[in-house]
């Protein structure tokens, strides 16, 4: 057995305390303190090496994932992200744009909605909408006369009248159907 007769002042490498060292090479005051900082010291490789991982990324990666406005600008349709990204504004009020009839939009599928361009522009040259005339059950088809008057079955009118957005208004529990609306629809 070797024994010193000496001791070494120094400082804690984890709590800056002094203490007397049996050997040169002790870092640490406790084996607590060692501990702790040994966690301590993983825990900043870890966070190191997630920052890395993170700059990797920002350095293949573009750091906006947004539409080119240039890709947009010779679309005769455009879909519902790049409408939002011309108009600077989120996709939640691109439909409720075209739910409240403010904007003309076909849906070609149940995830595949295109709005024309020129629909688009014309929102901006005519910035003031006439009134829309108030329904009455005057101006509306019930739905036995469209089956009378052009001959198609209730499901049809019922897929042409959601995808279509066509107005309507029930009365009496009864569902009237918007004449201009219809007449538009099967004259085209």
């Amino acid at each position: 057995m070797s024994g010193t007769n000496f001791t070494i002042l120094k400082q804690c490498g984890h709590c800056d305390i002094m203490f007397e060292a049996q050997k040169r090479t002790t870092r640490f005051c406790s084996p607590r303190c060692a501990s702790l900082n040994y966690k301590l010291r993983k825990r900043l490789e870890l966070k190191k090496g997630i920052e890395a991982e993170t700059k990797q990324t920002l350095r293949t990666k573009p750091k906006v994932n947004t539409i080119s406005l240039e890709l947009i600008k010779d679309k005769e349709f455009l879909n519902v992200k790049e409408l939002a990204a011309l108009f600077v504004c989120g996709k939640d009020t691109i439909y409720r744009m075209i739910k409240s009839n403010g904007i003309n939009a076909v849906n070609l599928n149940k995830k595949l909605t295109r709005i024309r361009r020129k629909d688009i522009e014309q929102l901006f040259d005519n910035p003031k909408k006439q009134k829309p005339e108030t329904l009455t059950v005057d101006n509306c088809y019930t739905m036995e006369q469209l089956i009378g008057r052009y001959g198609i079955s209730r499901n049809t009118i019922y897929g042409y009248v959601t995808k279509h957005n066509i107005e309507r208004i029930k009365e009496n529990g009864i569902t009237y159907y918007s004449k201009t609306d219809i007449d538009n629809l099967f004259k085209a």
